[in-house]
Parts: structure tokens; C-alpha cells; sequence
């Protein structure tokens, strides 16, 4: 099997992560890997804020919890009222993908492709990854909008997910089998 196809079938979720930061070096080639995305006519619509460290992850997760427990409609409610909580589980890295939908009505399928490249290239590396969708239900509330601010998330800009890293902790799980009926040929 070949070994891009190898990585996509073998990448998973994971969700529980040691403590220990992943490298520079190792943050900058799953970065650069996400930029290399591509966008809609090009128009590379994204922001990467990355926060790294378990204090600076820490003050965010308070900030996103008090912030979901004011929105009654929010589905994340049971999640974040759960004994430690982290909006990241526990990764020592957390990016967050933004993109500016003025820019292009396409910014955030364009983040979601951002987002897989980083995956695929931190399993290259053996670093896990997980897909993190709390932020994005926050983008408009005005409280949690100053803390996207002062974290550097550009103001016209909206989260369409983003990512935990870190390497994991336990065992690799495997992938679940696949929903059948999911392909025809026309």
C-alpha cells in the first residue's frame, strides 16, 4: 500500500496524550503541511493560532467552559461540565483554524482541508491528533469573541475547527470497519 494511503487509512482520533511538547521542528512540518492545503481559486483564507503549553491550554479551557455553560442551546454542555474537562484533552499543543468567509464563501471547507493535511502529517511523525469543534459553536458569541481576539484570531474571522497534537499516550486504536453503501457509480 502506498504510503499517503497508508497514513489516511491508518490515522486516528486520539484522546488521550503524554504531557510531554512536541518539537519545534515537529509543530512547524505539521504546520507547514496545513497551509499546503488546497483552497477554493487559492484564495488561502486561514489563520493558524497555535497555543502551546498546558498553563496557556488550561486558561482557554476555563474560558470555553464558562462560555458554553451561558449558551443553553449549546450541545457541549454534559462535555464541559464533566471532572477534568480540557478543551483539548490533554494535548500539550492546541492550533486553532480560522478563516475569513469575506475573503471566500468557501473558507470553511477550505480550514477543513488545513485541518486534514496537519493530521495526516502529525501521524506521519507519530504525533496524535484530534479534530476539536467547541470553538467554532463560540465564534459568535460576544464574550468568547474578545478571548478569540486576544488569543490573535483575526476579528473578521470565524473558527472552523481545530486541533490537538501531542504524542499519545496508550495504544494506537484501530479504525472502526466503514459504513457500507457509501459509494455508487452513476
Amino acid at each position: 500500500m502506498n504510503e499517503i494511503i497508508r497514513a489516511i487509512a491508518t490515522r486516528r482520533s486520539i484522546r488521550k496524550y503524554l504531557k510531554d511538547p512536541i518539537t519545534q521542528e515537529e509543530l512547524d512540518s505539521i504546520l507547514k503541511a496545513g497551509l499546503y492545503a488546497p483552497s477554493a481559486r487559492n484564495r488561502q483564507p486561514w489563520h493558524l493560532t497555535v497555543l502551546r503549553g498546558h498553563e496557556a491550554i488550561a486558561r482557554l479551557t476555563a474560558k470555553v467552559k464558562a462560555a458554553t455553560l451561558r449558551m443553553p442551546d449549546n450541545p457541549y454542555h454534559a462535555m464541559v461540565s464533566r471532572d477534568g474537562y480540557s478543551v483539548n484533552y490533554g494535548a500539550p499543543e492546541f492550533v486553532i483554524v480560522s478563516g475569513d468567509p469575506s475573503v471566500s464563501p468557501m473558507a470553511h471547507n477550505d480550514c477543513a482541508l488545513v485541518l486534514g493535511n496537519m493530521f495526516l502529517a502529525a501521524h506521519s511523525l507519530g504525533i496524535g491528533s484530534c479534530w476539536i469543534n467547541q470553538l467554532g459553536i463560540l465564534s459568535d458569541e460576544p464574550g468568547f469573541r474578545a478571548v478569540l481576539t486576544s488569543l490573535g484570531v483575526p476579528a473578521q474571522n470565524k473558527v472552523y475547527g481545530c486541533a490537538s497534537l501531542g504524542y499519545p499516550e496508550g495504544s494506537h486504536p484501530s479504525a472502526p470497519e466503514r459504513v457500507a453503501n457509501t459509494v455508487n457509480y452513476a
